[in-house]
């Protein structure tokens, strides 16, 4: 059976979501890897077949989707209206595991996911089949799990797993972040790029790969190298400050790395604001800076509340629109705690960042049909109409597309008097400066009588989480995401996608971390 591709895959928005999932068995440092890295989706009323190599492969995943397991390392995300993301293992109620032949098989309860436990399966394959075909005609999310091909030809789709000519893709390769920092800054070298300027853009990258934001890790380097090649940044370009007068400073970046005026603007505003209690810095002439939040130090290290907000190249559409008009302009928060680290709230005003859905794109997958549309303003899950004219839609309707605006107010009119529409997309024209702009605004809780932030923050916290009868989840404020992401980053190594690994030219030798575990 072929392999479907994005046009032909369901256009369904998945139930049960898998992402770079790693279980292993053994010792540390002597782990065997038994599902290595696995990714995939399945849409309601789908059935997929996961087709191990070995019989303990396909067992494991099995222990882990029916709660018996913890696995090492990934996310499983069930349920179809904004899918909640859970390290494995899952809560009973999403997700039913039955085995064919066994007695009460048919009985698969109000679960939307049901796994098909066929790992063993022999004289009962058909039986796996029919299972799997019952649920689907209810509607459920199917995975029939086997490691053989009978049960496997009843799924709409198959995906391989092992280590043998039969897998489907090879696993991303991983990196310890110290291996990934210094592939970074061999490759921006080799271009040209200075040392210091190199090591400042690899660690941004870098740094929301750790965090778990790979739509802006190292998956933009290729695109940067073609651009620095092209022209459309200059990294010998010295940012110049314009005006140094006042409680605003302005300063014109000259087409650099984004990622050079961005550091400079955060350590001179928040350094201002510590002593005069405000604080701006407008960035205009810019390109791309990479994740917001990668310049929270600065903020944190003087103790004042920082506000970044950038307008990027037309991307995103109005709602009820087709067409991108829009920027996904960014915005981002970062509230300094003594007490740890700082509350940082940074997000776009898209539905979804952009690289998201090209991060999607390299590993070949699809993504949930609410997160673009394509040039005829409809829904799709194929990654690839981004670049053909797909727009991602503004977030949360006209209240979304308000803060968009004042975003494009602030960041854009005041700060670097253009708009997103006037800003050149970094994809389209490689061989022009985006000419963007952002700004950078920092408060010092002194100026405001010294306000018990900790403890402030403390109870908003406390306000969150009660509103959760049953208890709050792991995860229910931000921060707590790029927490985990972090300690599984330092823990298991960062994932990079193969095809960007390969435009890189990274071979998989020595620099790269064990899957299941850092050097």
């Amino acid at each position: 059976m072929s392999l479907p591709t994005a046009d032909t895959a369901p256009a369904r928005r998945p139930a049960l979501r898998i992402a770079d999932l790693i279980v292993a068995e053994g010792p540390e440092g002597a782990e065997r890897i038994l599902v290595p890295g696995l990714t995939l989706s399945v849409a309601p009323g789908e059935i997929v077949a996961l087709r191990a190599d070995e019989a303990a492969s396909a067992a494991a995943l099995v222990d882990v989707l029916a709660g018996r397991r913890r696995a090492q390392y990934g996310v499983v995300a069930t349920g179809t209206r904004g899918l909640s993301r859970r390290v494995a293992p899952l809560r009973a109620s999403g997700v039913a595991v039955v085995r064919p032949g066994r007695p009460g098989a048919h009985r698969t309860g109000s679960a939307p996911v049901l796994v098909v436990d066929a790992v063993g399966a022999g004289p009962e394959a058909r039986d796996a089949a029919d299972l799997a075909h019952e649920a689907a005609r209810k509607g459920k999310a199917v995975l029939l799990v086997t490691a053989a091909d009978e049960p496997a030809s009843a799924a709409d789709r198959v995906v391989r797993l092992g280590t043998g000519p039969a897998r489907r893709t090879a696993p991303d390769p991983r990196f310890t972040v110290e291996a990934l920092t210094e592939a970074a800054v061999g490759s921006l070298t080799a271009a040209g790029v200075a040392p210091g300027r190199a090591a400042l853009v690899a660690r941004v990258l870098v740094d929301a790969d750790v965090r778990g934001h790979f739509s802006h890790g190292i998956g933009l380097l290729p695109m940067y190298l073609d651009r620095l090649a092209r022209g459309g940044i200059d990294a010998a370009a010295e940012p110049e400050w314009l005006s140094q007068d006042g409680p605003v400073h302005v300063l014109e970046a000259h087409g650099g790395f984004g990622q050079v005026a961005a550091e400079r603007a955060a350590a001179d505003c928040a350094r201002r604001a510590a002593g005069t209690g405000l604080a701006a810095v407008a960035v205009r002439g810019n390109n791309h800076i990479g994740m917001l939040a990668a310049y929270r130090e600065h903020f944190a290290r003087h103790g004042v509340v920082g506000l970044v907000l950038n307008i990027s190249g037309a991307g995103v559409a109005a709602p009820g629109a087709g067409r991108p008009t829009l920027g996904n302009d960014a915005v981002c928060m970062v509230a300094p705690r003594e007490s740890g680290r700082p509350l940082v709230v940074d997000f776009a005003t898209g539905t979804v960042a952009s690289g998201k859905i090209r991060h999607a794109a390299h590993r070949g997958e699809q993504i949930p049909a609410d997160w673009l549309v394509d040039r005829q303003g409809r829904p799709t899950t194929d990654p690839r109409e981004l670049d053909r004219g797909g727009a991602v839609p503004v977030f949360g309707g006209h209240k979304g597309l308000g803060v968009a605006l004042i975003t494009e107010v602030l960041a854009g009119v005041l700060a670097g008097g253009t708009v997103s529409p006037l800003v050149h997309k970094q994809r389209a024209e490689p061989d022009r400066p985006m000419e963007c702009s952002q700004l950078f605004l920092a408060f010092a809780p002194s100026a405001f009588g010294d306000p018990p932030v900790d403890e402030l923050l403390d109870v908003l916290a406390g306000a969150v989480r009660s509103g959760y009868p049953e208890g709050a989840p792991p995860v229910h404020l931000p921060e707590q995401r790029e927490e985990q992401a972090e300690n599984a980053a330092r823990e298991h190594g960062v994932p990079v996608p193969a095809a960007v690994a390969a435009r890189l030219g990274w071979s998989t030798g020595p620099a790269l971390a064990p899957a299941g575990g850092t050097r």
